[in-house]
C-alpha cells in the first residue's frame, strides 16, 4: 500500500526516495486476461485488430503482441523503460488499485535518455 500523501508530487518524491528499499511484488508476462471469454465488452484478449490475421491466416501466435499479457504489481513496482515490440502501440487497463504514473520519452530524445540511463 502506498504511503500517505497530500498530492501526486509528494507521492512521486517518496517513490524515488525509497525505490531501493524492500523490493515490491511484481509479476510480468503472464499469458491471459481477467475478462471472461464470453464477454464481448472490454475483453483485452479479443480486441479485433489487424494482428488477429497473423494468427488466423498464418497460425502465428506472438505472446504479448497478438495475445494478452497480464502484469501484477504493488507499491513501488517499476516496469523497465522500453520500446514496444515492433514499435507497436500497447493497451494498458488498470483493473484494481491506485492510480499509476506513466513516463514517456519522445522518440527524438531516445538516444539522449539511453545515455543518461547508461550513466
Amino acid at each position: 500500500e502506498p504511503p500517505k500523501y497530500d498530492d501526486y508530487e509528494e507521492l512521486e518524491r517518496k517513490y524515488w526516495k525509497n525505490i531501493t528499499f524492500i523490493a515490491p511484488l511484481y509479476g510480468a508476462d503472464v499469458c491471459g486476461t481477467v475478462t471472461d471469454d464470453t464477454c464481448d465488452i472490454w475483453n483485452i484478449g479479443r480486441l479485433g485488430s489487424i494482428l488477429d490475421y497473423v494468427n488466423q491466416d498464418y497460425g502465428i501466435e506472438i505472446s504479448g503482441v497478438n495475445t494478452a499479457y497480464l502484469y501484477f504489481g504493488s507499491w513501488k513496482t517499476t516496469f523497465a523503460w522500453h520500446t514496444e515490440d515492433m514499435d507497436l502501440h500497447s493497451i494498458n487497463y488498470l483493473h484494481f488499485g491506485e492510480s499509476k504514473f506513466w513516463y514517456g520519452i519522445p522518440p527524438r530524445f531516445m538516444r539522449r535518455f539511453e545515455r543518461l540511463a547508461e550513466g
